[in-house]
């Protein structure tokens, strides 16, 4: 017996052609040979030309343990899609990304296109985002989350019609975001916040102002992505006046970081204090390891180490500990012509024009602000530990002093160091993340 996804149906409308609407349980509906949308997993098929409000009734009305895939094809969405909250094991499907493209060029009604809140154990898989006319696929407090073989982009040339984030889980546990491709987010393409144990693996991000973000995040790995052609390529960010602060084992490895030179458009929020030609920042996180990484003609810095206040002020009390880097292991990665035209546009940017770095005025590869907290002592007490990093030997690391910098005397050449031989040190690696 057939099992319609509509409730009320009657057997006779199921006699009269029902096939043509979403039905779970008939394999002559699905692609020959698809494992993924069958009467034993509970899926529901569209086909390309299913109306919206067909879809939109279906996905209001999943059920643990059920799922929805979307057939080859452009389906045109006015209204976001929603999956409903406090439901488990449910996955929202393609037919992969270059063959199902869900276009929010008309949504009006919302900020986010696709939209999951309070699911355990969710996998999005397979489709294309196109113009979502804010934030692509978000998913909030949900857990054991997977997003792969996902692309999200903007097709306008005007950026201030792209939309803040591709990729977006926040407040989540147990994150995968792979095999994904985001193009032209106006803050970062694949961004995770305030959430825990996470692993963002091949993909490949350009074209955004952040490639990718980790913003207060616990237990992250970042690895095998290409970032390429954006304003930065990854940051690593812990900030103020979020649910969670303090930012910690977070290893960002064997990554392509190349040519991320491109405009910061962002409109507003933190990241538009970051210079184009950024590879790699991590602003004031604890435990942090970069390695292995090959870094690629990134014109201001390829490697910058900073603290929260090189950025701002803060008057949160939970953040205060927190805004100063700390445990930064950079080790055992490839640096290549980067340096060589710093963002003047941005204040960071211009400030590194003033360094006199030798070998030709270049940045050197790996950057410290050197800001250290109140009552700090020793030679690293923030324990910055750099080596076996492949690059130029004449400039390859420097701290910058910003804690002696005088902004009427204009001073950084006269107070920033060069290679001082403190900072070439060791730390115990980070653990990797075990997703269940």
């Amino acid at each position: 017996m057939r099992t319609c996804a509509f409730h009320g149906m009657t057997l006779a409308l199921l006699a009269l052609g029902a096939s043509l609407l979403a039905c779970s349980s008939d394999d002559s509906q699905n692609p020959p040979g698809d494992p993924s949308c069958t009467a034993a997993n509970r899926c529901t098929f569209f086909a390309s030309g299913t109306s919206e409000l067909e879809i939109q009734n279906r996905i209001a009305t999943i059920r643990s343990g059920e799922s929805v895939k979307f057939g080859e094809g452009t389906f045109t969405f006015t209204n976001q899609i929603a999956l409903p909250s406090n439901v488990n094991d449910i996955a929202l499907l393609g037919s992969g990304r270059e063959k199902t493209v869900l276009d929010f060029a008309g949504l009006t009604t919302a900020n986010d296109s696709v939209y999951a809140q309070y699911v355990r154990n969710l996998r999005i898989e397979g489709f294309t985002v196109k113009d979502p006319p804010g934030n692509g696929v978000k998913v909030l407090q949900s857990t054991n989350v997977v997003f792969r073989d996902l692309k999200t982009y903007w097709s306008s040339e005007d950026t201030s019609k792209h939309g803040g984030y591709g990729l977006y889980p926040v407040q989540s546990t147990d994150v995968l975001i792979e095999k994904s491709l985001v193009i032209g987010a106006s803050d970062a393409g694949i961004y995770v916040g305030q959430s825990k144990n996470i692993v963002v693996q091949n993909n490949e991000a350009h074209g955004n102002v952040a490639g990718i973000e980790l913003e207060n995040c616990f237990t992250a790995d970042v690895y095998d992505n290409e970032a390429h052609d954006n304003a930065a390529g990854i940051l690593v960010f812990d900030v103020p006046n979020l649910q969670q602060v303090g930012g910690h084992d977070i290893r960002v490895f064997k990554n392509r970081v190349r040519e991320n030179n491109g405009t910061n458009f962002a409109p507003s929020a933190l990241v538009r204090h970051v210079p184009g030609g950024t590879g790699v920042a991590v602003l004031a996180s604890t435990n942090v390891e970069v390695f292995q990484n090959t870094f690629e003609k990134n014109k201001t810095a390829h490697m910058s180490i900073l603290s929260f206040l090189v950025v701002e002020q803060t008057t949160d009390p939970n953040y205060a500990p927190y805004q100063w880097p700390s445990k930064i292991h950079v080790h055992d990665n490839t640096f290549t012509e980067g340096g060589t035209a710093p963002d003047i546009s941005k204040e960071l940017g211009a400030l590194l024009t003033l360094g006199q770095f030798p070998e030709n005025n270049r940045v050197p590869d790996m950057l410290y602000d050197g800001i250290l907290p109140p009552g700090a002592q020793g030679p690293n007490p923030q324990r910055i530990c750099l080596e076996h990093n492949e690059g130029s030997a004449l400039s390859a690391f420097s701290n910058l002093h910003l804690d002696k910098f005088d902004r009427t005397k204009l001073n950084l050449a006269e107070v920033r160091e060069m290679n001082p031989p403190e900072f070439v040190c060791e730390l115990p690696p980070v653990p990797p993340v075990r997703l269940p």
